[in-house]
């Protein structure tokens, strides 16, 4: 996590930032110091069989489903333009019985706060008995990376030397209501810092993102910067998930990491259509458009 030394609020999210803190579990990890060695920027090679894969087989065998036929041609077509190797990923999402890290949360029409919140797509971040973080997919925001408000450069704490200006076009987007203080980097790259929420998706890794950045072996447009984030403390987010104002579900990782800007089919109908059933049934009720 990155600190501002002023707090900027995403200008899309317009509303006052709620004043209570992190709960401990939403420490994700510590960010290094600028000028510490943040090691090589190369990702380290690693070898992992996706068990969430292997289970959206099993759901897709059991109930006979063909993701294809269920995927937005058009969200498709643009995600082949923005980032080729994601569009080349199966696209894929089904419901499940509990959160999880690393897996989604879908708004309700009975979520809490509905006018913050309205067909919000949650990335759970954490999830314990001690409370639960997510960072919000889909509401981008107005504000770049290396230009502030007023066109000035805001000051992060413990961002590497360089961050700023290697990513100064990317888009920041608004990761929750509190803390926006508080930055997080989210990608597909297991490069060194970095913490794994799924296979293939990670959080953290600051400096060496940069560095892979700068030294032209990875793309900016394949990181997201998020400020602020979701808290739920002990188990507000189960009670709420009891009351129906959330849809747990797991998604194919390119629907976590791509970016959420000018798509054709907004997210939230996007992975409801994914999940068939019920779900692909609300997605299409004109009263509930984004």
């Amino acid at each position: 996590m990155l600190a501002l030394q002023q707090v900027q609020p995403c200008l899309s999210c317009n509303i006052a930032r709620r004043v209570r803190q992190y709960p401990r579990s939403a420490l994700l990890h510590r960010t290094r110091a600028a000028g510490d060695d943040a090691g090589e920027a190369a990702e380290t090679p690693t070898l992992y069989g996706d068990w969430r894969e292997f289970r959206a087989k099993l759901v897709a065998d059991a109930g006979k489903v063909n993701w294809a036929s269920r995927v937005s041609e058009e969200n498709s077509r643009l995600l082949q333009v923005q980032n080729p190797s994601l569009a080349g990923e199966e696209t894929w999402a089904h419901a499940t019985a509990q959160p999880e890290v690393g897996g989604l949360l879908l708004a309700s029409r009975d979520v809490p706060d509905t006018d913050k919140y309205w067909q919000a797509v949650v990335l759970l971040v954490q999830h314990s008995p001690a409370g639960s973080v997510g960072l919000i997919l889909n509401r981008p925001s107005s504000l770049k990376l290396g230009v502030g408000r007023g066109g000035l450069k805001f000051a992060i704490i413990g961002a590497p030397a360089g961050m700023q200006d290697t990513f100064a076009e990317s888009r920041v987007y608004c990761g929750g209501m509190v803390r926006q203080d508080v930055f997080h980097i989210l990608h597909g790259h297991n490069l060194e810092g970095s913490v794994a929420l799924a296979p293939g998706v990670y959080v953290g890794g600051e400096a060496a993102a940069v560095k892979a950045v700068a030294g032209g072996l990875i793309a900016a447009d394949n990181f997201k910067f998020f400020c602020g984030a979701m808290v739920w403390e002990g188990s507000e987010l189960q009670q709420e998930i009891d009351k129906g104002k959330w849809y747990t579900a797991a998604g194919s990782r390119n629907l976590c990491l791509k970016q959420v800007l000018q798509l054709p089919e907004p997210l939230w109908r996007e992975v409801l259509g994914l999940m068939g059933g019920e779900y692909a049934s609300m997605a299409k009720e004109d009263d509930f458009d984004e």
